[in-house]
């Protein structure tokens, strides 16, 4: 794809460093530029809940979520703020999703993986808590595809101490999915990517986003990096702890 083609459905730039470099986050470099220098406005309105789904456990607190596997390394910046745009500072926010090959690690249920060095690992899950300005960062890498499902990363905000199980007190569950054309790319022109094929599911046809007519607020925005590697960010708006508002259900 086009480097125009992939900024139809997302903020994507580009330079001239080629196409996306693999490595894990040990490619990834130290030096990011700021994603949320524009200002955020003073409508915000609360993002979706989404299912936890069956790949959810435990996350341990950390930067670096990768356990040094391969892909394309990814700095993924989120800031939370509430209704009123203004942040959320000390939130929690976990997040998880599969390798390239789209596998889930964690002793979790057989959907989401079989093998036994898989069920025993951590890889591609983690928390942190938000700073003075509603944000936070991980690095990681791009996330792989399983059947019947867009390339997404999970994501739960939380107050008060972290807790794992499933039905925990939670601000927020909801997704983030990429760029139907971003994907298409990678799939099609990165080798690691690529030698698992196409997605058989985008954010067309995707039971979580694909119902949604404005699929805005779920998209990340990407950006690469000179040395071809991914920064991607969003802004999620969730309640804050005196909120009334009631949470809308997007998908299944």
């Amino acid at each position: 794809a086009t480097d125009a083609a992939v900024a139809t459905d997302a903020a994507v730039a580009t330079d001239a460093a080629g196409g996306w470099i693999t490595g894990g986050t040990r490619a990834l470099g130290t030096v990011f530029p700021d994603p949320f220098t524009a200002p955020s406005g003073t409508t915000c309105s609360l993002i979706c809940q989404t299912t936890i789904g069956p790949c959810h456990t435990l996350s341990p607190l950390r930067v670096d979520v990768s356990d040094n596997l391969d892909g394309i390394p990814m700095r993924l910046a989120l800031r939370i703020l509430d209704e009123a745009c203004a942040p959320i500072p000390n939130a929690i926010v976990e997040i998880w999703h599969t390798n390239h090959f789209g596998i889930y690690s964690g002793n979790i249920n057989t959907m989401c993986n079989s093998a036994a060095e898989d069920r025993a690992a951590m890889y591609f899950r983690g928390y942190q808590r938000t700073d003075a300005n509603g944000r936070v960062d991980f690095n990681t890498c791009f996330p792989g595809w399983y059947r019947g499902r867009a390339v997404h990363i999970h994501l739960r905000v939380m107050t008060g101490e972290y807790n794992a199980a499933d039905n925990a007190a939670a601000s927020v569950i909801t997704q983030l999915v990429f760029s139907d054309e971003l994907i298409r790319q990678v799939f099609a022109g990165v080798p690691l990517y690529a030698a698992h094929g196409q997605p058989d599911t985008l954010n067309t046809n995707d039971n979580i986003v694909g119902g949604i007519a404005d699929r805005s607020p779920y998209i990340a925005d990407v950006q690469r990096l000179p040395n071809g590697a991914m920064l991607a960010s969003k802004t999620f708006i969730v309640k804050n702890a005196t909120s009334t508002s009631t949470v809308c259900t997007a998908g299944r």
